[in-house]
């Protein structure tokens, strides 16, 4: 059973504010340009947090989307990695620079 629900995550575009901001609560995130392509995946434990940095960083560009999930209660840091190191080998988005995703050694 996975620490997400399934079905499509909640989409959010802060340039427009159309969406449903992300809660201030653990799981994963996605970003997209304003195109659609996929160019980042990541995991948090604070989803509205993560989004700030992005939005300040400019690792979300202008009219890009952030798509999130929250995680279950049954969710810790460790699996919530295994789990985006899943996604990341999956869709090789071209702004995660390693397996385990940025400040993490990959492979752990």
């Amino acid at each position: 059973m996975s620490i997400y629900s399934s079905g499509r995550p909640t989409k959010y575009n802060p340039t427009t504010g159309s969406g449903v901001k992300p809660p201030a609560l653990p799981g994963e995130y996605r970003l997209r340009n304003a195109k659609g392509d996929l160019l980042y995946i990541g995991e948090t434990d604070n989803l509205a947090r993560r989004t700030r940095e992005h939005m300040r960083s400019g690792k979300l560009p202008p009219y890009g989307t952030i798509e999130y999930k929250v995680a279950d209660g049954r969710s810790t840091s460790r699996t919530r990695r295994e789990h985006e190191r899943y996604k990341i080998a999956q869709h090789q988005p071209p702004l995660n620079r390693s397996a385990g995703g940025e400040g993490r050694r990959a492979g752990r």
